[in-house]
Order: C-alpha cells, then sequence, then structure tokens
C-alpha cells in the first residue's frame, strides 16, 4: 500500500480514488483497492465510500465470478430500508438474515449515483434464491412475485433516498420488459429523476414509461439507445423535451428506417460532442455540420449510399479527438480525406478492417497519416510498413504516440506464406522511436533479423521511459532467444509472442 498524507483534501483524494474506479479498470475486481482505502481513516472513509457505492450493482454483476457478492450486497440494502417495509417482506412468509433487521450504521442507498435495472432485478433474484423460507416449497411465479414484491420495495428506497442519481439504464430482457415498474410515479422520484444526465434504454420499451420519465428527467445530455424496432413515442418525447444541449448520441440497431426517432436526433445534432453508430446509418449525414464533435465510432451495419460518406469526409471536424471506424463501403483514400480535415487534432485512430479496404491505397494513406496526425498517441489499423522510411517518419513526426498497432497491407497468398523483411527498416526507425511509447504490434507475416531486432530493442532500452509490450511473429528460435534476453533487462514485456516450429505455421492448405 503507497503512502499517503492523510492531511489531503477530500477532493484530491477523491481524484485519486478514481483511479481505484471500476471505469478506470475494465470493472475488475479494483474494489478491493478501494475497501482497503476506507478503513485507513474517517476522511478516507468518507471519501472512498462515495466511489465504492456509487454503482455497486452493476458494478459486480458486469463480471460473473464476481456475482456470489450481490446477494451480500442486497443484504445490506435490505437493512437500509424503512421498519414497514421489512415487515412487509416478513408478512410475506420470507425469512430476513438478522444483519437486515437492525438499521445499517451508514444510508448506503444515497451514495448511489446510477441505476442499472436489469442488474438489479437479477441482484433481487440471486438473494432471493439464497434468503427464501425453502420449506413453503414455493412455485415459480410466487418466486416470481416475491421478486417484484422485493423490487418494489428497494425501488422506492432508492428514489426517496438518491438525490444524486446521474445515470439510469433500462435494458430488460424480452421475457420481463412488461414487469417494469413505472418508478417515475413512487414517492421521491420526481427529485431523484430530475438530476439524470446519462440515460441509457431498449427503444422497444414501454412507450408509457418513456412518457413518465420525460415528466422528470430534462437535464439528459446522454443517450444509449439500443434495439428499437419501431418509432417509440415516449422516447421521442423523452429526447425533445430536455431543457440542455444533447451531448453524446449511441444507437445500436438494425433497422435503418425509424423516422420520428431520426428527426428528433437531426433536430438537436447541432451541439453533439460525441457519435457512436452502430446501425441507422444515414444518420451520420445529420452530424456533418456538428462543428463539436470530439469523438465518433462508426461501424456500420449496412450499406451507406456513398453520397452520405461524401458529404461527412468532407466537412471539417476541428475538434474531433477521437476516431473508431470501420470504414465500410469507405475508401482508405476517402478516409484519409476526413483525417485531413480534423486539421491535425486526432489523439486516437482506430480503423477495423473491411471488405472494401484497397491495399493499393495502402501508401498513399500512409503518408496521408503521417502528415496529419502530430498529436497521435495511439493508432490501430492499415500501414504500409514495408515503404522506406514511413516508420522513421510516422515516428519523427508523432512524438506523442504511445500504443501503435500495424497491420499487414499485403493479401496475396504467396506473400502471406513467404513473409517480407522488415529488417532494416525496424533497425533505422529504433533511434526515433516516441519516448513514451509502450505498446508495438506489428501484425502480418513480417521477417526480423536477430542483429536488426537487437538494434531496435538496443535503442528501445536507451530511449523509452517504460517496458515496452513489444509483439510480432517470430520467424525462429535465435529471435525469441533475443525477445526473451530483452524481457529479462525489462526492456519489453514477458508476454512476447514465443516461436511456434512448424511447417505450415499460417494453416494454408498445401496444394
Amino acid at each position: 500500500m503507497f503512502k499517503m498524507s492523510p492531511r489531503l483534501p477530500p477532493e484530491c483524494l477523491l481524484c485519486i480514488f478514481e483511479n481505484f474506479g471500476p471505469r478506470n479498470n475494465d470493472w475488475t475486481d479494483s474494489f478491493k483497492s478501494l475497501y482497503a482505502c476506507i478503513l485507513v481513516n474517517r476522511k478516507w472513509c468518507e471519501v472512498g465510500l462515495t466511489i465504492l457505492w456509487r454503482e455497486p450493482i452493476e458494478w459486480l454483476h458486469s463480471k460473473e465470478r464476481n456475482r456470489s457478492r450481490l446477494v451480500s450486497l442486497m443484504t445490506v440494502y435490505i437493512s437500509c430500508l424503512p421498519d414497514d417495509s421489512k415487515l412487509q417482506i416478513l408478512n410475506s412468509a420470507l425469512q430476513l438474515p438478522d444483519s437486515t433487521l437492525k438499521s445499517a450504521s451508514i444510508d448506503y442507498s444515497s451514495l448511489m449515483k446510477g441505476f442499472d435495472y436489469q442488474s438489479l432485478y437479477n441482484a433481487i433474484g440471486f438473494w432471493l434464491s439464497k434468503n427464501y423460507n425453502q420449506q413453503k416449497n414455493m412455485t415459480t411465479n410466487e418466486i416470481k412475485f416475491h421478486q417484484l414484491q422485493f423490487m418494489n420495495l428497494v425501488c422506492k428506497l432508492f428514489m426517496n433516498k438518491c438525490k444524486n442519481l446521474r445515470r439510469f439504464s433500462i435494458f430488460m430482457k424480452a421475457g420481463i420488459k412488461d414487469e417494469i415498474l413505472h418508478l417515475p410515479l413512487l414517492l421521491g422520484a420526481e427529485e431523484c429523476l430530475s438530476n439524470i444526465t446519462e440515460f441509457s434504454c431498449k427503444g422497444c420499451l414501454s412507450s408509457e414509461f418513456m412518457y413518465l420519465a420525460s415528466q422528470s428527467c430534462r437535464n439528459i445530455k446522454r443517450f444509449n439507445i439500443e434495439c428499437c424496432c419501431t418509432d417509440n413515442g415516449g422516447l421521442i418525447r423523452l429526447i425533445e423535451v430536455q431543457k440542455v444541449p444533447l451531448d453524446c448520441i449511441l444507437i445500436n440497431m438494425k433497422n435503418n428506417n425509424i423516422p420520428l426517432l431520426e428527426d428528433v436526433i437531426r433536430k438537436r445534432s447541432h451541439s453533439v460532442t460525441e457519435i457512436r453508430l452502430f446501425g441507422l446509418d444515414y444518420s451520420l449525414d445529420y452530424f456533418k455540420e456538428s462543428k463539436n464533435l470530439e469523438k465518433i465510432k462508426v461501424f456500420p451495419t449496412m450499406h451507406i449510399d456513398e453520397s452520405i460518406w461524401e458529404n461527412f469526409i468532407h466537412c471539417s471536424f476541428p475538434k474531433l479527438r477521437e476516431l473508431r471506424i470501420r470504414p465500410k463501403y469507405c475508401s482508405l483514400l476517402q478516409l484519409g480525406t476526413l483525417i485531413k480535415n480534423t486539421h491535425g487534432s486526432l489523439e486516437y485512430l482506430e480503423i477495423n478492417f473491411a471488405d472494401s479496404i484497397n491495399v493499393e491505397e495502402f501508401p498513399a494513406f500512409t503518408e496521408i497519416l503521417i502528415n496529419n496526425c502530430k498529436n497521435l498517441y495511439y493508432y490501430n489499423g492499415p500501414f504500409h510498413i514495408e515503404g522506406f522510411e514511413m516508420l522513421q517518419s510516422f515516428f519523427q513526426k508523432c512524438p506523442k504516440l504511445e500504443y501503435l498497432i500495424i497491420r499487414n497491407s499485403k493479401s496475396d497468398v504467396e506473400y502471406v506464406k513467404n513473409g517480407v523483411d522488415i529488417s532494416n527498416l525496424l533497425q533505422q526507425s529504433g533511434s526515433f522511436i516516441p519516448i513514451n511509447l509502450t505498446k508495438f504490434e506489428i501484425i502480418g507475416n513480417f521477417i526480423i533479423s536477430v542483429e536488426a531486432l537487437k538494434i531496435f530493442l538496443q535503442e528501445c532500452s536507451i530511449r523509452l521511459l517504460k517496458v515496452l509490450e513489444f509483439k510480432f511473429t517470430p520467424q525462429s528460435l535465435d529471435i525469441e532467444l533475443v525477445m526473451e534476453n530483452f524481457a529479462n533487462q525489462n526492456v519489453i514485456k514477458s508476454n512476447y509472442n514465443k516461436y511456434e516450429m512448424c511447417e505450415n505455421p499460417l494453416g494454408f492448405i498445401q496444394e
């Protein structure tokens, strides 16, 4: 455990503890570190609890290995219920653990900032399966009745206690989507829901629920909409009534013809800073004048008209920092035009390969990449690594690179079988490698000589500030031994690819 002054102000502690939160740790078990922090002293406890308890149900439910902890978590929340609610549970012939009969010493329910309906519903189901009176031999319908009863009591608790709720998510499975409680009608819900800034839902859910939510929720800046097969009047109304500018829209659906939803998005598109489109691909045209766009993620599910691509890529996006795209039916050179129109603002670029990519465009695209991405710290995509001095130029003109994953630019079988020697290219580039690079992966069948690899890694040991994760496919055992040697020197990480000796390593059918 690191040492830290107990006199740090709460604001500093909060910034530090955020590094242990789920969103900064891919929802892993970092709650253990947070729990250790709250045991230090009272001040640490108060600050740490605000992170540990702001969305614990979703946190634990997101990883199957942690779901067993939901039983004890729900026990804590049930201890926060008022006495009349506990009495209602006891009167319905359900057992309550002794630990829930007395009130909790801390009002944990008031600390929640993220409400996930499906995760809460499942957590209550886990708790009931562990604690209900098995001697009553309850039927499935009786168990479901009690699950909804508990859901109602716990939701009343949250609506009454959560005054700082920011995120609301309601992705219900098809079999139980009609059992959704009308939360906006519960006591205290109007004040609780009025603070929500992020709303996630399945667009095919009850329109009535959406209409009710629109009466309380007027400060939503981020919408995450999935599975909307037809227009939902309640959802349209919810988007329309917001008093704040729309900041982020995430759409994930198969239907590409939802006119009312498209219309309301078009009307509010001017303020958007982030879009994520997985379907409803034609709506890309609505954001061509969104000059505040900072993040774009577009993975088309259908063919996008060439005119829509053309209109979009020729617009200027001077604030765009992050672009993740699968350029389906969009050429690399068209994508290059979009990159040029960011005027060097891009920091994160991820290009997923699509069938429509023309490998003949790799050299020209790589030149665009080199000359227009001076602020890039992350790149994952095509790169003409065979080009003379291209990698060296990329390193020189993009000195902020931290993560680099480059992919094969050739598709013919003979090339992939025999590989191409990039020894000189790598050897010459070593003395220009960006000092903050922490990951470098070359995907494809490339040949690197032992001597070139030694020179490159020796330069890495001199220039790099951190241990490098360096991956490519070794062509010999000697190459693996070089990798092992530099891993032992802590120049590269030990998770490098191992040499696999076989006559047909890439699995080609022998004719």
